[in-house]
Order: structure tokens, then C-alpha cells, then sequence
């Protein structure tokens, strides 16, 4: 892979990253809610949601890193660097943008349901999920030929 271009996605996976630890904050607090004796039955929603919303940018901006230090040992055309870059980044930061908003708002993302932003987590979750499996695929194909 370019190292410019390496660079980057590594750069964004470290963010990607970060936003996920931030993300851990929320999180924390979702849990102090829940473990209330008089927690609603909202409190449980909360933790699920912020939950997910952490591990989204804790887990995909360790799949951006793995896969840029990945492309570094395979021969990428410029089409398939352009696939596994692009397709990560979307799905790097499409998740994680999607899994805080739906905590943010108490949406799921599972479908779209008109102008909201749980259809708007559903776009960005659907975006994520092409991404991802472009970029894998891209990368199964680059090692398959390297082998």
C-alpha cells in the first residue's frame, strides 16, 4: 500500500480509536445507571446502546490499523489501495458516527423509518457494512495472490 496513503487510514483508525474511548465515557455512566436498584427500565436501553456505540470505535479502529499494517505486506493495485482505504473509512467512521447517534437518540438503526435519525443510522450503518466487506474482500483477494 502507498505509504501516503497508509498513513492516513492509520491516522483514521487511531481516531476512529479514540472516538470509541470516548464514546467509553457515556458508557460509564450508562453502567452507574443500571446498577441503580431504582433504574428505570430505560437504563438498560442506555447500556446496550453506548455499550455497542464504544466497542463500534474501539473495534473497527482496530480493524483500520490491523489492515493498514495488512496492506503494507501485499501488492495493492491502485484501484484495490483506493477499496480497502475508502471502504474502511467509510466504515470506520460511518460506525461509529451511527452506534453514538443511536445512543444519543435512542434509535437502533435496523431499518429506515422516514426522515429521523434513526433512518440516518441505518444509512451510515448500511455505508459501514459495504465498506468493511469491500475492503475484506479486497484484502482476501491481495493475500490469495501473495500467497
Amino acid at each position: 500500500m502507498d505509504k501516503r496513503m497508509q498513513g492516513l487510514l492509520i491516522a483514521n483508525g487511531a481516531l476512529v480509536l479514540l472516538a470509541g474511548f470516548v464514546a467509553g465515557f457515556p458508557y460509564a455512566t450508562a453502567v452507574s445507571a443500571a446498577l441503580d436498584p431504582n433504574a428505570t427500565a430505560g437504563a438498560a436501553e442506555a447500556l446496550r446502546a453506548w455499550h455497542m456505540a464504544h466497542l463500534e470505535g474501539v473495534l473497527n479502529g482496530l480493524l483500520m490499523l490491523a489492515a493498514a499494517a495488512a496492506a503494507a505486506h501485499l501488492t495493492l493495485g491502485t484501484v484495490a489501495q483506493r477499496v480497502v482505504f475508502w471502504g474502511l473509512l467509510v466504515a470506520g467512521w460511518g460506525n461509529i458516527v451511527a452506534a453514538s447517534i443511536s445512543a444519543a437518540t435512542g434509535g437502533r438503526g435496523l431499518s429506515a423509518t422516514g426522515f429521523d435519525w434513526n433512518t440516518l443510522d441505518f444509512l451510515l450503518f448500511m455505508l459501514g457494512i459495504f465498506g468493511a466487506v469491500a475492503a475484506m474482500a479486497t484484502l482476501v483477494i491481495a493475500g490469495l495472490r501473495g500467497r
